[in-house]
């Protein structure tokens, strides 16, 4: 049987699967729906015809020899798109990986280097195919040679052999190329005969067999076909040489010659991706007996020991002969995992509880190693003397927070060879704990290799205690305040409705944006400003733009009304525990790319606060009797940090002077005395101040605060004029990004950015702005973080009885009993602004009240 060669039309197949597939993003921003399924065909046919070989060939940009005999060939096509073109050096690097050669040559197209190929393995003995969606390889059929023609996205193909050819398409391989030579082809420039097309060219090769004949017979084809085939003859000679595939390009094959395959690189790329079905299709990791090798011969031991009442004892006792213990919290599944010596231990949630008592004192004197510090803290109390000493989610997330730290990533990262377990089964938690145990001290190691190791263990490392403090703690909410409140605001949208039935002129659902288009823009005409698949858009934005007309102002308010009633009046109440009577949320500290907490089930830091409506469910968050709502805000950190990172002389005088610094801004930028700046220009500077830090561009300022985009240009270079050094300071960042691959906050953070180095424009613009503001956004993160540590110590250390509760980005709020008001105010204000010594002063504004709504500014003493 003779061996196979397959050989992939690389632009060709990767330009039909960006086509065929929606819009897929990694979790970094880059495109990847081309990587993919060029990626799926691959494997589909390393699976569905095991080939001996297969090669993928690649145009090269540059002008080839057919731009030399035709100056203006494929000149009429399109550039390649950005999300495109920036997927073509990623699939080649996939393809190194996967032990796949690439054929590319300048001056030549893939084509060439195919017909080349498939040439020299027909007189080795192969039998080849061709992978493709160009019809121009059909040329290369013979008794060897077959086509597999994409014809529908990337999983339909059609085999075209010379018998298909024929029936099919009424061809032979040549007449593919004089086909090509009467009708030419649009797509590549190509010109052909002017008038002759498809059907007229089919007739004439039918009748006369080659272009050949057709001009040996010219005489006998009547009319204006037979002048324009005349008058053009050397334009389809030219044509047909243009469209003919060169088989002698100057590429020798070694197609017994098999390239190494990285599966381990393999796996992490698709990990990195977010390819996870095709990391289904890859190859489990080969084990000689059912436990895997890990670091030093350690093995993989997968059995667990469930713990009971009957064998209780027995597991104290191997908890107190042990010093180090591994703990793994399977939530899913209400149980404790512990690796004690060579056995893994699960012990139920409720038995733990019970227990907990006991079971306390012997852990606190052990040294804790936790797959999720958090979830063993939430455990054990948050109060309990014992702690966790090494946590291996958050020293991953330290050292890349974009990254997926699983269990196979995270091996491969540390050159820890894990066994192949599904991760929705205990297996896969008990690999995890022995993972942690494995991995622990490599992992610290590199943090602190990486200048990461004063952010791992003095800041998130206690801040997971102080977060499992708060959750436990939760915060009190009023359901009746909830209730009135979600009352109110449905008599709110029952006003709207009548508003906008009585501008609308009938009853319609306000909430179907297709009845709304055909109100808004069939019958009250107004302009259409965008279009989506289903009809005109009525999306926010759009609204926005068309807010004069009073029914899309209602429209606007009664969206607005009807969230904060579904999102916050009505669900919030669903979420107050029956036996605290308080809403407890989670923090996730391992989320953001910045460094800053989010917080889910529910969000309590995305609470309305900037209208009247919004603010009013802030005023369902309550105290107890006796007691204030205290909130401690950081006033203008991100600027404050602008100013001492870049060392700008006027930008730090600002600060240390007290200024109002949005009045200084508009002074230094519009060129007017301070006491003569206008409300509108502090405002236009204010946007130009916070845009800064964010790396605003002109079109973003313009449309923000409506100027022109030449206005808002001149006020960022004026404002760059006053302020060099934070100009120097923001390109400074991305230069360093570019250097390093990422960039720092003050505490050593790291921001990874690969799309600086992006082909396309929009991911490498956009990764230029996140590598102007994570320096500032991420050290406001860090600063808030050694804040809270530094406000619950010291709260302990006082003996208060004041608890945090939440922390809103710049903000902690604290529940306060009324005798302790004077002394927390004064802490607060204390511990937050000597938190760090920069080279500004932060600064710190206090409220307090009996609701999170109705609170004033805390007048402290001179």
């Amino acid at each position: 049987m003779p061996k196979s060669l397959f050989l992939l039309d690389g632009n060709s197949l990767i330009n039909r699967a960006f086509y065929a597939l929606p819009p897929l993003t990694s979790r970094r921003g880059e495109p990847t729906n081309a990587v993919y399924g060029l990626t799926m065909m691959l494997l589909r046919l390393l699976e569905d015809y095991q080939p001996d070989q297969l090669l993928v060939a690649f145009d090269l940009s540059g002008p080839t020899f057919r731009h030399e005999q035709f100056e203006d060939y494929k000149a009429h096509r399109k550039p390649m798109p950005d999300d495109l073109r920036s997927q073509i050096p990623l699939m080649k690097e996939l393809l190194d990986k996967l032990g796949i050669q690439r054929l590319e040559l300048a001056g030549f197209e893939a084509d060439d280097l195919i017909g080349t190929a498939a040439k020299q393995a027909e007189r080795q003995g192969y039998r080849v195919y061709i992978v493709t969606g160009d019809r121009d390889a059909f040329q290369l059929i013979s008794p060897q040679t077959t086509v597999l023609f994409t014809k529908r996205g990337i999983t339909e193909t059609e085999v075209v052999d010379e018998e298909a050819l024929r029936s099919r398409y009424g061809l032979t391989p040549q007449q593919v190329i004089d086909l090509k030579g009467l009708m030419g082809d649009s797509s590549d420039n190509i010109p052909g005969v002017p008038g002759v097309g498809e059907k007229t060219a089919m007739k004439l090769l039918e009748s006369y067999g080659s272009l050949e004949e057709v001009y040996a017979h010219l005489d006998e084809i009547k009319g204006k076909l037979q002048e324009r085939l005349r008058e053009f003859k050397d334009q389809a000679f030219l044509s047909r040489e243009l469209a003919t595939i060169r088989c002698a390009a100057p590429i020798k094959l070694d197609l017994e010659k098999k390239l190494p395959r990285d599966e381990a690189g393999v796996r992490e790329m698709f990990q990195e991706l977010d390819f996870k079905s095709l990391l289904e299709r890859l190859p489990q990791v080969e084990t000689s007996a059912p436990q895997a090798a890990a670091v030093a011969g350690a093995a993989w031991d997968l059995s667990l020991r469930q713990v009971h009442s009957g064998n209780w004892e027995e597991f104290v006792g191997r908890l107190e002969a042990v010093q180090e213990i591994y703990l793994n919290y399977a939530g899913e599944r209400q149980q404790l995992l512990a690796l004690l010596g060579e056995e893994t231990w699960a012990v139920p949630k409720e038995l733990l509880e019970q227990s907990r008592e006991s079971l306390v004192p012997i852990l606190a004197a052990r040294k804790i190693y936790a797959v999720g510090g958090k979830d063993v803290l939430h455990l054990l109390g948050p109060d309990s003397p014992a702690g966790v000493a090494f946590d291996l989610e958050l020293a991953l997330y330290c050292l890349d927070p974009e990254k997926r730290w699983d269990l196979d990533s995270t091996a491969h990262y540390f050159q820890i060879q894990a066994p192949p377990v599904d991760e929705k089964t205990m297996e896969y938690q008990v690999a995890a704990l022995q993972l942690l145990r494995s991995a622990a001290p490599l992992v610290e190691h590199r943090l602190q290799s990486d200048g990461l190791w004063f952010l791992y263990q003095e800041v998130e490392l206690p801040l997971a205690r102080v977060l499992a403090a708060m959750e436990a703690q939760g915060i009190l909410v009023d359901p009746a305040k909830l209730r009135t409140i979600s009352q109110d605001l449905q008599a709110d949208m029952d006003r709207l409705t009548e508003l906008i039935y009585a501008e609308a002129g009938e009853e319609f659902n306000i909430n179907s944006p297709k009845q709304l288009g055909a109100i808004l823009f069939d019958k009250l005409g107004l302009p259409v400003l965008k279009r989506t698949k289903t009809g005109p858009s009525t999306s926010a934005e759009v609204l926005e733009e068309l807010s004069d007309h009073p029914i899309v102002a209602y429209v606007l308010e009664y969206r607005q009304v009807a969230k904060l009633k579904s999102t916050y009046a009505d669900a919030l109440g669903e979420l107050i525990s029956p036996v605290t009577g308080r809403v407890h949320t989670t923090f996730n500290q391992t989320v953001t790319a910045t460094g800053r907490l989010s917080s889910t089930h529910p969000n309590l830091q995305n609470i309305p606060v900037r209208t009247e409506a919004g603010r009013r469910i802030r005023e369902a968050f309550v105290v107890p009797e006796g007691c204030y709502l205290v909130s401690a805000d950081y006033s203008q950190i991100e600027l404050r940090l602008l100013a001492h990172l870049s060392q700008d002389e006027v930008l730090l005088e600002a600060f240390r002077s007290g200024a109002d610094i949005h009045i200084q801004t508009a002074s230094e930028v519009f060129g007017v005395p301070r006491d003569q700046v206008t409300e509108e220009q502090r405002s236009a500077a204010k946007a130009i101040n916070f845009g800064i830090v964010y790396g605003i561009s002109s079109f973003g300022l313009a449309k923000g605060i409506n100027l022109t985009r030449a206005q808002a240009q001149q006020y960022i270079d004026s404002y760059f004029l006053r302020y060099p050094r934070v100009k120097q300071f923001l390109d400074g960042a991305v230069e360093r990004g570019q250097k390093e691959g990422f960039v720092t906050t003050l505490f050593g953070r790291r921001r990874y950015l690969p799309n600086l180095k992006s082909r396309n424009f929009a991911l490498r613009s956009f990764a230029a702005r996140t590598a102007m503001n994570s320096p500032i956004q991420g050290s406001a993160a860090d600063i808030i973080k050694l804040a809270m540590l530094k406000v619950y110590r010291s709260l302990k250390d006082a003996g208060l009885q004041s608890k945090l509760l939440l922390q809103v980005h710049d903000e902690l709020v604290l529940e306060v009993p009324e005798q302790e008001l004077q002394a927390v105010a004064e802490l607060l204000k204390r511990e937050m602004e000597q938190v760090w010594d920069l080279d500004v002063p932060l600064l710190v504004d206090v409220y307090y009240g009996r609701n999170w709504r109705d609170v004033e500014r805390y007048a402290f003493k001179e």
